[in-house]
């Protein structure tokens, strides 16, 4: 309740000029300053308890409250009782109790990483099996067109040993042994016929070069040795890993002879080579012949066609037991170079380079010459 000694302070107060800021400032405590007169009279619990009951109280009843501050004025120590609403700040620190933060989560631990896999052995290489031998077919019609492009390459300089041990290896020659610019024992040559340290070979560091011109016939590097060929049985396979400087030719040229040492270019003799851009070869002359594309002359596709500046893995199969000739390049069989059909010999005299029939002259190297009873492959 309001003391009426604070109406009579109040209305006194209205009465003086010199507290019209002094009104404004009653007239201030008339709302929430209700609560504040209580205070004045019972300090800080007053003070709290008005400010719950006083706002309200002062809205509803702020006539009285001004005639309460006529008569309240009289002492000035009533200010005190505006000091007293200073404690109604202090509620305001009530106010400020600021609700607690919430803990900040954890944070989840981080995940383990997984231990890397371990890298499987390399499976081993299995041992290429041996062609199965087809039934003498009589020469039919020219075939259906075989698959054309040119044979894969092998990559020079890096090759794994290519006359490593091996079923049925007889002679394999990689000319790391040379000392000179001429080929050792057992070759022979004929033509411009050297030993190359300077361009990559396909395996170590040296090579056999073919330096054919425009005046030679043949340039050849010659393998005839009793402990080489001829073998028993007939059926021999012959690797060599080749690379021509220029694209082949159209027209034919040969890179492999074989023959009888007894009468050699005759008879019998295969020339494994070149005709209309592509690998071909010829049996007796020309009595026999086949190009990697039986069916070029209708479809005008070239078959196998070795690329220029490339090493290329080149094996031929001869029987003569059979008789049956086969030819892979890169490891793949050329179908329509496999025939059983044509007459060969036993043979006992190998020539490598370039017997020149059309031209032009070329260089060619030779590496990694091999002979055996098995399959050789490219390895």
């Amino acid at each position: 309740m309001i003391s009426s000694s604070h109406r009579a302070g109040c209305s006194l107060a209205l009465a003086l000029s010199l507290a019209l800021a002094l009104g404004v400032g009653c007239r201030a405590g008339e709302g929430g300053g209700a609560g504040g007169a209580g205070g004045s009279v019972s300090s800080g619990k007053a003070g709290t308890g008005g400010t719950a009951a006083g706002g309200t109280a002062g809205s509803g009843t702020g006539a009285a409250g001004t005639v309460g501050a006529a008569a309240g004025s009289a002492g000035m120590p009533g200010s005190a009782g505006v000091a007293g609403a200073a404690g109604m700040s202090g509620n305001a620190g009530a106010t400020g109790s600021a609700g607690t933060t919430g803990s900040a989560g954890t944070t989840g631990s981080a995940g383990t990483t997984g231990s890397a896999g371990t890298t499987g052995a390399a499976g081993t290489t299995g041992q290429a099996g041996t062609g199965g031998g087809s039934g003498a077919a009589g020469r039919g019609g020219a075939g259906g067109a075989s698959g054309t492009g040119s044979a894969g390459t092998t990559g020079g300089g890096g090759a794994a040993n290519p006359c490593a041990a091996r079923p049925g290896l007889i002679f394999c020659d990689t000319f790391e042994a040379a000392t000179t610019t001429t080929p050792p024992s057992p070759w022979t040559t004929t033509g411009t016929v050297t030993i190359d340290s300077t361009t990559p070979a396909h395996s170590g560091r040296r090579s056999v070069h073919i330096g054919d011109t425009a005046n030679d016939y043949d340039t050849l590097l010659v393998l005839h040795s009793a402990s080489v060929l001829p073998v028993a049985g007939g059926r021999f396979y012959v690797r060599v890993f080749m690379q021509l400087h220029d694209a082949m030719s159209a027209g034919h040229n040969t890179f492999i002879l074989s023959d009888l040492f007894a009468a050699q270019g005759s008879g019998n003799a295969l020339r494994v080579g070149e005709q209309n851009q592509m690998l071909m070869f010829t049996l007796m002359g020309d009595t026999h012949a086949a190009l990697s594309n039986a069916n070029y002359y209708n479809d005008g596709k070239p078959g196998i066609q070795f690329t220029p500046g490339a090493w290329t893995c080149l094996e031929v199969l001869l029987d003569s037991k059979k008789p049956e000739i086969d030819v892979w390049v890169g490891g793949v069989e050329v179908p329509d170079l496999h025939h059983t059909d044509f007459p060969i010999d036993n043979y006992d005299n190998l020539r490598f380079g370039f017997e020149k029939y059309a031209g032009p002259a070329v260089d060619i190297w030779y590496d990694d010459i091999a002979v055996g009873t098995q399959p050789i492959g490219c390895d």
